[in-house]
């Protein structure tokens, strides 16, 4: 009996011993993978301390850094592989030249995206014609649906008069056919945020077109 119980205990405790293992071994991995992007973050951090002192070669690895993911943000957003491209370069250009501005109050990345954002919102602006011809159709209900040719001009510079959040959604989702939730990636908001800020825009083309 007593040799029975001890191999019990032997048993049990090889388990034990085995699964206690594992768990040190899982804990090991999650540290070093914590400890890399914390490295990783330290690392940027000092890309971008270097970068605004004026070295070149530190923008660069920021440039590399980052480059796949940008590209992958703006080519979901222009659904262009070469817009996308063209947005990137001329972020990266903007980003440079801003750099004496960024406070690091935000992560260098989302800081970038920010900035890429804007430049798609740009771009959308640019198509005045396309503003036109789709916006008066947004809501069969309201008296945007009676619109004529005639009247497109007055509602583009309805459009351009609305608040700059207010208008960016407006544009992306009413025009440009975006989602709340990409909008809300592209802009840096909550899908909520997007939501309130259209039907604001609406009620304010409608109140602006029935006074003007």
């Amino acid at each position: 009996m007593r040799l029975f119980l001890s191999s019990i205990r032997v048993i049990a405790l090889s388990k034990y011993d085995k699964s206690d293992k594992r768990a040190h071994s899982l804990q090991a991995k999650k540290q070093e993978i914590e400890n890399r992007e914390i490295n990783r973050l330290e690392q940027v951090s000092n890309w971008v301390i270097e970068s605004k002192a004026g070295n070149v070669r530190a923008f660069e690895q920021l440039y590399r850094e980052f480059y796949q993911r940008l590209l992958m943000f703006c080519r979901r957003m222009t659904g262009s592989t070469e817009i996308a491209e063209e947005i990137l370069q001329e972020s990266y250009v903007k980003a440079w030249l801003a750099l004496p501005e960024f406070r690091q109050e935000s992560g260098f990345y989302t800081w970038l995206r920010k900035i890429a954002s804007r430049l798609v919102i740009d771009r959308l602006r640019l198509k005045s014609e396309k503003v036109w011809q789709k916006a008066v159709e947004f809501d069969d209900s309201t008296i945007f649906s009676q619109l004529g040719a005639e009247h497109k001009m007055d509602l583009d510079r309805l459009i351009t008069k609305l608040p700059d959040g207010a208008r960016n959604v407006f544009v992306l989702h009413d025009v440009e056919g975006y989602g709340h939730r990409e909008i809300g990636l592209m802009l840096g908001i909550a899908e909520g945020t997007s939501k309130a800020q259209l039907s604001r825009a609406r009620t304010l083309l409608r109140n602006q077109y029935v006074s003007r």
